[in-house]
């Protein structure tokens, strides 16, 4: 009888392979994923943006053709993309948008800036996602005047649309060309209102909470998320009363003011820039302001409170709905973020084996909704980062007493998948995440 040969036994975590620390396999496969697919979006992109640049390079020939000998573009009937020349040097993307918006739905806006800065005027061109706006901008702008100089508006080349539009015009402000719509010519004026609405209201205040906390980087990453969000509209309609309100509050509140009280005297945000005009010093009656007994108390559970608390966050599978219903739970306490965390952890540390990775999988449903905008959730997340070290000790040991080495790798690879999933959503430093991985390895 022949023998079989033996495969080679696996290294064990630890030792040395061809001179070099050998690391687990599930490890690797979890962190190199996120630089591959990084690469690859990001070749994918440079590959989209050449096309759109030879695109956008037809476009211009065609409407300049179109422009020079009077004439409109081929397929004339069927397109709803404008060829506008004349355009002032001062005019942007944003300018062209307002100028234009108010005759429907824009698909693409896009201005062709000259080499030559010395250049009087630019040409650009709109699409609409509409035909009978399209029709309805070319009859009214074509000759009229903006910023001073006559613009000439004809067909061009058809263009592929989105399937949401890029800009849509919201509300019955009156436009004025200056920044955030500041009012007059010589001595321009911004003069900041209150929404009216008080849900719009508090989103702001969260929103530049959360901006002066975290800077520009997550005010950026909060656009990209919300773009199809009417909610967050008042991060990118610039000429809004929203918008103005909200860049104030921003400065405001970096200038050492508080939600409740600031000061009431004109200002010029930036050299040469308008002159910005606060509302009224009032109290913020959405936000009262508590004496320090009361809000010793406030941020305490009741017993009661802590009972249920205690109840629902000891979640025995992974179940989507279980662990949903007892974030709830938590979310609705974060006043008492620090009680609150304390108690979700002593539950983790209780709880063995799987019930252990159903914990984690609360804490990082927890983690993710903290950005939620709750009151005082994002409390949630500091004082869970507290805890972070000694979450991932326990749960190393845990994978340590596993018998069997194949269930010992499948609960450290559920683990580091947590850790994946954290880095992508920037949830904590990259330089945390490596090092809590570290101790699975």
């Amino acid at each position: 009888m022949q023998k079989r040969k033996i495969g080679k036994p696996i290294l064990r975590l630890g030792q040395k392979h061809h001179g070099e620390s050998r690391v687990s396999v599930f490890a690797k496969d979890v962190f190199d994923q996120t630089a591959e697919l990084t690469k690859e979006l990001a070749d994918k992109e440079a590959s989209d943006k050449r096309k759109r640049n030879e695109a956008f390079l037809e476009e211009l020939k065609q409407g300049e053709r179109a422009a020079k000998h009077g004439r409109v573009a081929p397929n004339k009937e069927h397109t709803t993309n404008l060829h506008i020349s004349g355009l002032h040097s001062s005019v942007n993307e944003h300018a062209l948008c307002v100028a234009f918006g108010k005759f429907g739905a824009l698909g693409s806006v896009k201005i062709m800036w000259p080499r030559d800065t010395a250049a009087t005027s630019n040409c650009g061109f709109v699409s609409f996602m509409d035909r009978e706006g399209a029709e309805q901008a070319r009859r009214e702008m074509n000759g009229s005047k903006l910023c001073g100089l006559e613009l000439r508006v004809v067909w061009a080349k058809h263009v592929a649309l989105p399937t949401e539009p890029v800009f849509v015009q919201g509300g019955d402000v009156e436009q004025t060309g200056h920044p955030f719509n500041a009012r007059g010519t010589d001595n321009a004026e911004v003069r900041v209102t209150r929404p009216t609405n008080k849900q719009t209201e508090r989103l702001i205040h969260w929103t530049v909470e959360h901006v002066v906390r975290f800077g520009a980087e997550f005010e950026c990453l909060l656009i990209q998320r919300t773009r199809c969000d009417e909610r967050f509209g008042f991060l990118t309609q610039w000429m809004s009363n929203d918008h103005v309100y909200y860049r104030w509050r921003i400065y405001s509140l970096l200038n050492g003011d508080t939600k409740q009280a600031w000061h009431a005297n004109m200002f010029v945000m930036y050299d040469e820039g308008p002159v910005w005009v606060p509302p009224p010093t009032c109290v913020d009656l959405s936000e009262p302001k508590v004496e320090n007994d009361s809000e010793q108390r406030v941020c305490e559970l009741s017993r009661r409170d802590q009972r249920r608390v205690e109840k629902c966050v000891r979640v025995h599978t992974s179940e989507r709905g279980s662990i949903a219903r007892a974030m709830v739970v938590v979310i609705d306490h974060a006043y008492a973020a620090a009680q609150v965390v304390d108690i979700v952890c002593q539950a983790l540390y209780d709880a063995h084996g799987s019930e252990k990775l159903a914990q984690l999988m609360l804490v990082s449903d927890i983690l993710h909704n903290s950005a939620a905008p709750v009151p005082n959730a994002w409390r949630l997340r500091d004082q869970l980062e507290l805890h972070l070290s000694k979450i991932f000790d326990d749960l190393a040991r845990t994978s340590k007493e596993i018998e069997g080495r194949l269930r010992a790798d499948h609960f450290c690879k559920r683990v580091l998948s947590v850790l994946a999933v954290w880095e992508s959503r920037m949830i904590f430093p990259l330089n945390t995440l490596y090092e809590q991985a570290q101790k699975f390895i």
